[in-house]
């Protein structure tokens, strides 16, 4: 079977620790073999707004088209955390064919479902941060990159975020937006576009 290259385009919120997680996996010597054939590019924009992350996936997205170098997938990896504008930003990206990839409070209840199955709702990214260093990852720092404590843990967190989706399914088929939702992530949808779960075993 042939391998085909895949071109992602990852716009990340905040600047370390989502960028360096997704930037993590080309250098982990285990994947390397599999992500060869793959492209990943993440950025962190000067406007880091829901709708800055949107506008500058559209602008890439137009320059890759421009050089003729399209990219496979785009994505913007987005907190809920006490943002505006998140309908015109979710809306934006939908029109565009921009996927989401959103946590809620932070992208710190992603790095929590590496360690245990919640539903727990916290306000602010600072609790999710506390609760992670009490419970499970005492030198958790959101500014450093821990995925070398995270990464044996990748497939738990997949695991888990699949059921947070589905213990919300209700209250989505409801008509809840995404974004109104109070715990919640689908950041192991990327994931798996990037590493699938069985290359992780």
């Amino acid at each position: 079977m042939i391998k085909i290259s895949k071109r992602i385009l990852i716009v990340c919120e905040d600047e370390k620790s989502s960028k360096f997680y997704f930037e993590s996996f080309k250098k982990d010597e285990k994947l390397k073999r599999h992500l060869s054939s793959v492209d990943i590019e993440v950025v962190n924009p000067k406007d880091n707004s829901p709708v800055g992350l949107v506008k500058e996936a559209k602008k890439k997205k137009k320059k890759a088209k421009r050089d003729r170098n399209k990219y496979d997938e785009i994505w913007i990896v987005l907190d809920k955390d006490g943002h505006a504008n998140m309908d015109k930003a979710m809306n934006m990206a939908r029109d565009n064919k921009i996927k989401v990839a959103i946590s809620i409070i932070c992208f710190e209840y992603w790095i929590l479902l590496h360690f245990e199955k919640t539903t727990k709702i916290f306000t602010k990214c600072d609790e999710v941060i506390s609760y992670i260093k009490k419970n499970h990852f005492a030198g958790y720092r959101k500014n450093t990159n821990s995925y070398k404590e995270l990464k044996n843990k990748i497939i738990t967190a997949i695991d888990n975020g699949e059921w947070i989706v589905k213990q919300n399914k209700n209250d989505i088929d409801r008509g809840v937006k995404i974004h109104q939702l109070s715990a919640y992530t689908d950041v192991h949808l990327l994931v798996q576009r990037i590493i699938p779960k069985e290359h992780l075993q």
